[in-house]
């Protein structure tokens, strides 16, 4: 296992009880399309309950030491059920949908992740931007807001660090990782008591692998996924 805060039994336990709200979900996913249709108003939220319930399995997963190949089945309906319910306001769901697109390397997704960047256009973010930017480096910056300032200005820190001095970005992102994101993690589905799957800045491991920082610093730090990281090395 990755993480020892809790047993192997406990999160075998929570891993049934994930497959089986994936399971739910997917069934009433289903039910939804057969009887109104894609275009039905719903469908959307039906999408996202499905991709978080994967992304949590995923996340769990990675913390009972699983590899790349028994994770890539969840990360990729996260990512296709994610883009496919990103409406309304979906800022942290493009965020995290683009961590794990670097991270695992998920290019044929890059496009459809654009297309929901572009269509929100009233809900434009410098720091999604810049994600988006990693991946394609001729996409614009338009904005110079960020939704939430206080994390995603020291991420912006370290995206801008990096192109000058590697080093520096990467003590900037264990000094964000190690002190601030933490303590600005929100109480959630991974977190809660009774459901804990671990945690795991992937925010650290998209960036590292992003903008090729060495991480050698980052490896012992508790909250590092460090294997997810090189997965596709």
């Amino acid at each position: 296992m990755r993480d020892n805060t809790k047993t192997l039994e406990y999160y075998e336990m929570m891993y049934e009880q994930d497959t089986y709200f994936i399971n739910s979900a997917e069934r009433r996913l289903k039910k939804m399309v057969e009887k109104h249709g894609l275009d039905y108003e719903k469908i959307p939220n039906c999408y996202a309950g499905a991709s978080y319930k994967y992304f949590h399995r995923f996340y769990l997963s990675y913390s009972m030491g699983r590899s790349y190949e028994e994770l890539l089945p969840d990360v990729e309906k996260f990512v296709e059920h994610g883009i496919k319910s990103c409406d309304g306001e979906p800022y942290e769901d493009m965020e995290y949908l683009l961590y794990v697109i670097i991270i695992f390397g998920l290019d044929k997704f890059k496009e459809g992740i654009k297309e929901k960047i572009l269509e929100h256009t009233g809900y434009q973010d410098k720091y999604i931007e810049e994600l988006y930017q990693l991946l394609e480096p001729e996409f614009p910056i338009t904005e110079e807001k960020f939704f939430w300032e206080k994390d995603c200005k020291t991420l912006d820190e370290v995206i801008n660090l990096a192109k000058t001095d590697k080093e520096a970005a990467t003590k900037k992102l264990k000094e964000f990782m190690d002190k601030q994101w933490f303590k600005n993690l929100n109480e959630g589905l991974i977190s809660r008591e009774g459901c804990y799957r671990g945690f795991w800045c992937l925010e650290a491991a998209a960036l590292v692998k992003a903008l090729e920082l060495d991480d050698t610093e980052l490896k012992d730090s508790k909250y590092y996924p460090y294997d997810m990281a090189h997965f596709c090395d």
